[in-house]
């Protein structure tokens, strides 16, 4: 036994000298002193749930570019040579084999326009050689210019898909940069509500901690009239009965602490990260309860007017409305004007025979594939054609269907959004309402925590004196722990009931997969730089608003 007692002073001796030896894996302890300002603007550069949405503005704006591009002119061409070898089964056949080469080149292009039609313009070119005794010449080439047009005229005249894509993706880009606003807002706000949870949190176990010390200071105070013979030893038990009542309170208030400084780290840092959970946030900022005005119908207007949710049910809306005049119009008869004008040209080398029919070749007169495109441009052998096409389906069942059911999906949209403006109405004013009664109480606990504070000090002059008791002492300390807790409470609950009523104002919550009560102050921060116009304006917007 004794030859291990040196080696456990060496061992104890080497851990001392060597620092981290023993939690060379625990992170270092910091300390970061934060105002709410400060931690407004660290969760709109650091808040993941906005860095996720942030995505969504331009994921939408690509939809919208992605439905413009229907309407850019694309190009088509196409290149081909092949080689025929026919029999010859009569005397107009032109020889026992004939063999026929083709070369062709043609390009094109074709441009849809937003009345629901198209325009093409197509350039054929044809190069034919071929050893047939009766042609006139070879080789030979041809030439063709063209000009279609095909314009609905009933159905797809004032909205087809492509159209209705298009602005359908408008409309959704506005709803994402809505949703995103609508998301900055709640981050701000629920950034500030746990910033008020963790300053009162902190005071909390201040209280308790004051309350604790009281609690130990009888407890000697009553140990020494024991000692001198003027208290009996049962006020010491009960005394220390107290203390550790109150040791308790401490350790459910430590916990508090660590856990709303967790919640105010989860919307502040960017990462998961062992030094950031080992840092102490320090809130600087102490919450005050001024007055604060409120109209709640001014309040209530401006809700309907801006808030976030309401905007996007009227865009929702909007979309309904365009669904409509789709599935109306798919309903009407397909009739389209068709219409189209062209030349055409031809040129070789042109072959004199002797007999014109079937002969040998006398003479050949130059020429090429220049004679062919003069002919074409030159309007010298023109072509052109106008007509309708007419496509009806009797009785057209399931247009008809598909209109029916876009009027009632969008007369559902009208009563989902009048549901809603109830619903805002109603939020809004329980959120104003929320913000009068809670300026009452933080006036009604201050009141309180001054009476307890009163009656304490009463109770402890009484016992001094001999006319009261350790019960009703620590009696009196635990209700001016109450009350003091109560007014830090009421205080915090205030300031977080002005944000969630500007916020009721402003955002609404729903469809963000939390239902937290909102609070807040303010913020002068913009968002991130990769974020489109709209939605950083929104960042910029948000920070004020609270």
């Amino acid at each position: 036994m004794r030859a291990r007692i040196p080696a456990l002073c060496a061992l104890l001796l080497v851990l001392t000298l060597v620092p981290g030896a023993a939690a060379q894996d625990q992170p270092a302890q910091q300390t970061l002193r934060l105002s709410l300002d400060d931690a407004v603007e660290q969760a709109l550069d650091n808040n993941v749930d906005i860095a996720v949405e942030q995505f969504n503005p331009e994921i939408a704006a690509q939809s919208v570019r992605a439905a413009e591009g229907y309407y850019v002119p694309f190009l088509f061409a196409n290149v081909d040579y092949n080689s025929t070898d026919s029999k010859g089964t009569n005397f107009f056949s032109g020889g026992d084999v004939v063999n026929t080469k083709n070369q062709i080149w043609n390009i094109g292009a074709q441009l849809p326009v937003k009345t629901g039609g198209d325009i093409q313009v197509r350039w054929d070119n044809r190069r034919s050689d071929t050893n047939n005794s009766f042609t006139t010449f070879n080789p030979i080439y041809r030439a063709n210019i063209a000009l279609a047009i095909n314009q609905p005229l009933l159905a797809n005249l004032k909205i087809d898909a492509p159209r209705r894509q298009l602005k359908l993706s408008k409309i959704n880009r506005q709803i994402t940069d809505i949703d995103f606003r609508q998301r900055v807002f709640n981050a701000v706000a629920t950034t500030k509500l746990y910033y008020y949870d963790l300053v009162y949190a902190i005071d909390n176990l201040r209280a308790a901690k004051d309350s604790l010390n009281l609690a130990k200071k009888l407890l000697q105070e009553n140990e020494i009239r024991v000692k001198v013979g003027t208290m009996a030893p049962l006020d010491i038990v009960e005394a220390r009965s107290e203390v550790a009542a109150r040791e308790v309170d401490v350790i459910v208030a430590e916990n508090l602490v660590g856990n709303t400084e967790d919640n105010l780290k989860r919307v502040i840092f960017p990462e998961n990260d062992p030094n950031m959970w080992a840092t102490t946030l320090v809130p600087t900022t102490a919450p005050v309860a001024e007055p604060m005005p409120v109209n709640l119908n001014a309040a209530v207007q401006n809700a309907l007017d801006n808030r976030t949710d309401v905007v996007a049910a009227r865009k929702a809306l909007e979309r309904s409305d365009l669904d409509v005049l789709y599935r109306n119009n798919q309903t009407k008869p397909q009739l389209n004007l068709v219409a189209g004008y062209g030349g055409s040209g031809a040129g070789g080398t042109q072959i004199i025979r002797e007999p014109p029919i079937g002969g040998e070749i006398v003479e050949t007169i130059p020429g090429g594939y220049g004679d062919a495109l003069s002919e074409a441009f030159g309007n010298d052998f023109p072509s052109w054609n106008i007509g309708v096409e007419f496509r009806y389906s009797i009785p057209n069942k399931t247009n008809k269907s598909l209109a029916a059911q876009a009027r009632l999906s969008r007369q559902q949209a009208q009563v989902s959004l009048r549901r809603l403006e109830l619903q805002v109405a109603q939020e809004v004013r329980t959120a104003g309402r929320g913000v009068l009664s809670g300026f009452q109480a933080v006036a009604s606990t201050a009141a309180a925590r001054d009476l307890m504070a009163q009656r304490l000090d009463a109770e402890q002059k009484k016992f001094d004196a001999g006319m009261s008791t350790t019960f009703l002492v620590n009696q009196a300390q635990r209700d001016l722990a109450t009350a003091e807790v109560a007014e830090l409470r009421a205080i915090a609950e205030y300031r977080k009931s002005r944000v969630n009523f500007q916020r009721a104002q402003e955002a609404g919550v729903s469809g963000l997969g939390a239902a937290v009560v909102l609070g807040g102050s303010s913020s002068s921060q913009g968002g991130q730089a990769v974020l489109s116009g709209t939605a950083a304006a929104s960042v910029n917007q948000a920070t004020g608003i609270f």
